[in-house]
């Protein structure tokens, strides 16, 4: 085989691999919680389920604690919605009894990259959200 062809071969390999890697990267997890730190003593938290349903909802920093309450059969207690995801991008809304929110960020890997603004007062933040698996 000339050089020429085993460079060819060697792209090629190495595009099918990062097509595929970053298609696997742009996922969601199902089987545990997104956390990023408000504060000392607050998370904010994000669940996904399969079926395209989200719940966010602010509580303490003990996931354990959180895991116990944080399902979607009490979304009528936090704020949920659904969820879009289109390449690495996602979005979704979500409301309840406290307000509502707006959400649109990035997957790398096992975390997010979200702009948040709040339906009631249109303040914006940014926050990067970790996995943790349950």
């Amino acid at each position: 085989m000339t050089h020429l062809k085993k460079l060819v071969l060697i792209v090629l390999a190495s595009l099918a691999h990062l097509s595929f890697s970053s298609k696997e990267k742009c996922t969601v997890q199902f089987d545990g919680i997104y956390t990023a730190s408000v504060d000392d003593e607050t998370d904010a938290h994000i669940r996904f389920y399969s079926e395209g349903v989200v719940i966010v909802s602010t509580s303490v920093k003990s996931i354990k604690d959180v895991s116990i309450w944080f399902k979607k059969e009490n979304k009528s207690r936090i704020l949920s919605g659904k969820y879009k995801i289109k390449g690495c991008k996602i979005k979704f809304s979500v409301k309840g009894e406290t307000g509502s929110q707006k959400f649109s960020g990035t997957i790398n890997g096992t975390a997010l990259n979200m702009h948040i603004i709040d339906g009631a007062t249109k303040a914006e933040t940014n926050r990067t959200y970790s996995f943790v698996s349950l």
